[in-house]
């Protein structure tokens, strides 16, 4: 009896090793796969972030090179008219429509004594401008020049100029530095990204995105606290060469990598300043490396977690699914599909506050004229209908990225980010009246839609949403004043035009 209780005591220890040395040594195989998988991702990882990093950097870089070519080739080809032609405004079509397009910001014609004409026929003295003698000297040689960026007030400038076909003129555009802004894709990696266009010496000429370096700042200020470099000064001379390249540092704590590539104007660089956690989330992809280790621990484990697994995952699906249709249906406005009131306002104001006052924008507000006639005239019914075709067409105007809501009623708004200058107000201010000017509602008897439009520019009228609103709806209220079917800007003058902007005409 007391050599059975040993036996099945034994056999007990037996089975119960049989399955606890089996399921160590499984654990202890998976974990030195993962070990192994682990340091193996790390460098595999970092690489592959780097290279993708690198990758992206020399597009923007063709990209801005492809720009500044196309413009300079422009330029050429115009210069080219100038001299054989009766008139020399007309010997510019190419620059004039750089300029209507915002691409640069002004055109000229120069004589040989410094006398400029603009593209409207301007006419002023630039012989005595910084700009001006860079252009000729660039030009001496016969060819046509692109000039290193001077900083005129707070902005950097560059010239683009071409000796005209009888070597008397030059045909000259200048434009920001911040065109480069139009040029990297913001949310191309984790939205943190910061993109740089450099001076050899280190200074910014433009920046979007991220959060570090401002424009007239400089790499080499004490912002970018670099790590693993030999010396700064073989950093600074690898930046203002024609070098390319990648080094780590520490911006307001927050580690990042730095990837700068050599543009082939002059010396110009651009730059990407990624931070640690999108290289380190790519890390993270590699730590199952490869397909085998996946396979090696899937199959280990995958009698025991597949159904628990497999449970998650359909109850995540439909999770998801069921939070993304509550949150559309929260957000949209049934009718018009576009925001709803409490989602514009909110929307709104938490990209104000996120951009703080560093990117000016563009708030409209829209009354559609006449709307309660048009419900007593036509029905309530055709009155939705032109609510809905309002939704439906006046979003495609404009960007994406562009915040279109109905704050209720016929009351519909539209907030522009990133307005940098007076051009690009007049011009969407333009849009806008143009998009109802044309407007029609109705299958068969066409109904012309129009709307009494009233903008504020932020941060000038108004810091949040609600003081860019009070201030767009006495631009509305002026608009509506003077006859509706027109666009007022808050505390300006209302012309006789359509569009009450400066130099704008109906």
């Amino acid at each position: 009896m007391r050599n059975k209780k040993q036996k099945d005591k034994q056999n007990d220890i037996l089975s119960v090793l049989r399955y606890i040395v089996p399921t160590v040594i499984l654990f202890i195989y998976i974990l030195v796969i993962i070990i192994n998988a682990s340091s193996r991702a790390k460098e595999d990882g970092r690489a592959y972030a780097e290279e993708k990093l690198q990758s992206y950097d020399r597009s923007v870089a063709e990209m801005l090179t492809y720009d500044l070519i196309a413009i300079q080739n422009a330029v050429e080809a115009d210069a080219s008219r100038i001299g054989n032609s009766e008139d020399d405004g007309k010997a510019m079509p190419l620059i004039n429509r750089l300029v209507e397009e915002n691409k640069v910001t002004e055109g000229y014609v120069i004589d040989g004594g410094g006398k400029a004409t603009d593209v409207s026929g301007m006419e002023s003295d630039v012989s005595g401008r910084e700009w001006y003698a860079l252009a000729k000297e660039g030009t001496s040689g016969g060819g046509s020049t692109v000039t290193d960026a001077l900083l005129e007030g707070e902005d950097y400038m560059i010239t683009i100029a071409a000796p005209s076909s009888d070597g008397k003129s030059l045909a000259v555009v200048r434009l920001s530095t911040d065109f480069f802004r139009n040029i990297p894709s913001i949310a191309e990696f984790d939205g943190k990204t910061q993109f740089l266009f450099l001076q050899p010496d280190g200074t910014v000429l433009s920046a979007v995105g991220g959060k570090g370096l401002f424009k007239g700042g400089n790499i080499f200020d004490g912002t970018l606290l670099f790590t693993g470099i030999d010396s700064l000064a073989s950093l600074k001379k690898s930046i203002s060469g024609d070098h390319n390249g990648t080094v780590y540092c520490t911006v307001l704590g927050e580690e990042k990598a730095l990837i700068y590539r050599y543009v082939k104007y002059n010396g110009w660089k651009v730059c990407e300043l990624a931070t640690e956690s999108y290289i380190d989330s790519v890390i993270a992809d590699y730590f199952a490396p490869t397909k085998g280790v996946f396979i090696k621990i899937t199959v280990a484990l995958i009698i025991f977690l597949a159904f628990i697994v497999m449970m998650n995952i359909v109850i995540r699906m439909l999770y998801k699914k069921d939070q993304k249709k509550l949150k559309s249906k929260a957000e949209t406005d049934l009718l018009t599909g576009v925001l709803n009131k409490i989602s514009t306002e909110q929307t709104i104001q938490d990209y104000l506050d996120m951009v703080g006052e560093e990117e000016p924008g563009m708030f409209m507000l829209f009354d559609i004229d006449n709307f309660k006639k048009i419900n007593d005239t036509r029905g309530h019914a055709f009155g939705d209908e032109v609510l809905a075709a309002v939704g439906k067409e006046l979003p495609t105007i404009y960007r994406t990225t562009d915040i279109v809501g109905r704050l209720g009623g016929d009351e519909f708004c539209v907030f522009l980010k990133d307005i940098p200058n007076e051009n690009a107000r007049i011009h969407m201010g333009e849009v806008t009246y143009n998009f109802f000017r044309d407007f029609k509602v109705g299958e068969y008897s066409k109904y012309d839609v129009t709307a009494s439009i009233g903008a504020a520019m932020f941060p000038k009228d108004g810091k949040d949403f609600e003081e860019l609103y009070r201030s767009a709806d006495k631009a509305v209220y002026a608009a509506k004043e003077h006859g509706r079917n027109r666009l007022v800007f808050f505390g300006e003058e209302v012309k006789d035009g359509k569009v009450n902007n400066e130099g704008s005409g109906t």
